[in-house]
C-alpha cells in the first residue's frame, strides 16, 4: 500500500526539506515569519506583463519556488505545484498587504512586489523579492533576480546543474586539514564539542530603551543619506542606509591600513554598537554573539534555488568589544578561518542530527533563552551574486529598457535575535540594511542601529 501524507498525497510525490529549511519552518511565528528581502531598484519603463512572463519562466526552473507544503508524521515536505510566486504590482494603491505571512498550504513561499516611486525626471521602481527562508537563502534569491532580469531582457537563461543531490547535507564538505581520514564517530564528536562551546557562552539579546527622545533626534541627524524618499521606506519592514562615495573611500582606506576586509571592519563596528546599545539601555555587560551566514556553494555551479548556507557564530565578551583594534583583527582572522575550514557546515550537521528525534528541534527553538544577539549577513557584490551577464553602465546593469540602480539584501529575525544587519555592494555603492522587531525594541530601533553602525565604521 502506498504511503500518503496527512493531506492524502502519495509520499512519492513529496520532497524532504533541507535541514535549514526545516529549522526555519519550525521557528516561524506570527511576529517572526522568517522572511528575507532582496530589494532591487531600477529606472526606466518597467513593463508589467513582461515582468510577469519572466517570473513565470524562472519559476519553472526551480521546484522550491513553485511548491506548497505538506505534513506527514509531524514533518514538513515540499509538493511541487503549478502555483508560482505572486507578482504584487503597486500593492499600496490596491490595498493589498504584501508582507502578510505565507500560507504554505495554498501558495508559494516567494513573492515579487513592485512599488512605483515618484520622480519628476524618470520612471523609478522598487522591486522586493520577499521570500520565506525555507524556500531558499538570500544568495539563491539574488540568482533568481538575475534570471528574472535576464529573461526580461530577452536573453537566454543560464543553465542549471540539477544533477547533484538536492539536499545540502548530501554534499561532501571540504574537510579540515588533517581531518580527511577521521571516522564518522570522531566527526560527530567534533560537532558535539562545538555544540558544548555554543551553549557555554551566554549572549544577551538587544535591550529596549526606556526613553528614546534623544536617540531619535540623533538618528534623524545621522540618517540624512539613508534614502531620498522617507515615506517609501515606511512601506517596507526594513530600513536602509547608504555610504556616500567619500565615505566609501574612507572605509577602504581604513580597511587597507589594517590589512582587513570591509566585512571585518563592519562586523567589528556591529559588535561594538550592539555592546554599547545594551550597556546604554540597561547597563548590561554581557557577551555578544553574532550569527553570520556563510555560503556553502561550489564556485561557478548554478543549482536550483534552495538553502546552501551554513551558520558561523562569533562570540565576544563585553570587554573584547571595548578593544576596537583587537576586535577588528580577531574578527578578520576568525572570518578567514571560517571560510577556509568549512566550519559553518557544522551547524547544518547538528541540525540534521537533532531533527531525527521527533519534536526535539521544535522544543529547543522554544526555550526561553537567547541563542544569538543579532544576525550580520554580507551579500557581497550583489551584481556578482546575481551571476548573469547583462550590459553595464555607470549607473548599473541594463535589462532591456530599465537600468538597475540598487540591490540590497535583508536577513530575517527570530525571537531573542530581534535584529538583523545586511551588507551589500552594488557598483560603487555600499548599503547597510536592518530589520528589527519593533515590538521588542521600539519603532525607531532599525534606524538607530544603522546610524550607530555607520558612525562606528568611519572612526579612525
Amino acid at each position: 500500500m502506498q504511503e500518503v501524507s496527512q493531506s492524502g498525497e502519495p509520499l512519492s510525490q513529496l520532497r524532504p526539506l533541507d535541514p535549514l529549511a526545516e529549522l526555519m519552518i519550525l521557528d516561524t511565528r506570527k511576529r517572526y515569519p522568517m522572511g528575507f528581502f532582496i530589494e532591487c531598484c531600477c529606472d526606466g519603463q518597467l513593463d508589467r506583463k513582461r515582468l510577469q512572463r519572466a517570473l513565470d519562466a524562472v519559476a519553472l526552473r526551480h521546484p522550491n519556488i513553485r511548491s506548497c507544503m505538506r505534513w506527514k508524521a509531524g514533518r514538513p515536505f515540499w509538493k511541487t505545484t503549478q502555483l508560482g510566486p505572486q507578482l504584487l504590482w503597486d500593492p499600496i494603491h490596491s490595498g493589498a498587504n504584501p508582507w502578510q505571512a505565507f500560507d504554505f498550504a495554498a501558495e508559494s513561499g516567494l513573492r515579487l512586489i513592485v512599488f512605483p516611486e515618484q520622480s519628476s525626471s524618470t520612471s523609478s521602481w522598487k522591486l522586493v523579492l520577499f521570500g520565506h527562508h525555507s524556500v531558499c537563502d538570500g544568495l539563491a534569491a539574488c540568482e533568481l533576480f538575475g534570471e528574472i532580469w535576464t529573461h526580461y531582457a530577452d536573453n537566454p537563461l543560464p543553465s542549471i546543474d540539477d544533477s547533484m543531490p538536492s539536499s545540502v547535507t548530501e554534499i561532501k564538505e571540504e574537510p579540515l586539514e588533517g581531518d580527511s581520514e577521521k571516522p564518522v564517530a570522531q566527526r560527530q564528536s567534533a560537532v558535539l564539542a562545538e555544540a558544548l562551546r555554543f551553549i557555554n557562552f551566554f549572549p544577551t539579546p538587544l535591550k529596549r530603551f526606556r526613553s528614546t527622545t534623544q536617540a531619535v533626534t540623533e538618528s534623524k541627524k545621522n540618517t540624512e543619506n539613508t534614502v531620498s524618499t522617507v515615506g517609501l521606506l515606511q512601506e517596507t519592514p526594513y530600513r536602509l542606509h547608504a555610504f556616500t562615495t567619500d565615505e566609501m573611500n574612507s572605509l577602504r582606506a581604513l580597511a587597507n591600513a589594517r590589512s582587513v576586509t570591509l566585512n571585518a571592519l563592519i562586523l567589528a563596528a556591529s559588535f561594538r554598537v550592539f555592546a554599547a546599545w545594551n550597556h546604554e539601555a540597561s547597563g548590561s555587560q554581557r557577551g555578544i554573539r553574532v550569527t553570520m551566514p556563510v555560503s556553502m556553494r561550489e564556485n561557478g555551479i548554478r543549482r536550483p534555488a534552495e538553502n546552501r548556507i551554513g551558520y558561523a557564530f562569533l562570540d565576544r565578551k563585553f570587554t573584547d568589544c571595548q578593544d576596537r583594534e583587537g576586535l577588528i583583527q580577531t574578527l578578520a582572522e576568525a572570518s578567514a578561518w571560517i571560510k577556509e575550514s568549512g566550519a559553518a557546515g557544522m551547524f547544518i550537521t547538528a541540525i540534521d542530527m537533532l531533527r531525527k528525534i521527533p519534536g526535539l528541534l521544535w522544543l529547543i527553538l522554544r526555550l526561553p533563552i537567547c541563542f544569538s544577539t543579532a544576525v550580520v549577513s554580507n551579500l557581497g557584490d550583489a551584481a556578482r551574486a546575481m551571476q548573469v551577464q547583462l550590459p553595464t553602465s555607470a549607473r548599473g546593469q541594463i535589462a532591456g529598457d530599465v537600468v538597475i540602480t540598487r540591490v540590497v539584501g535583508v536577513p530575517p529575525v527570530r525571537p531573542g535575535t530581534t535584529a538583523s544587519l545586511g551588507i551589500a555592494r552594488y557598483g560603487d555603492q555600499l548599503w547597510l540594511s536592518c530589520l528589527a522587531d519593533e515590538q521588542a525594541m521600539g519603532r525607531d530601533a532599525a534606524d538607530r542601529i544603522l546610524a550607530a553602525v555607520h558612525t562606528e565604521c568611519l572612526k579612525n
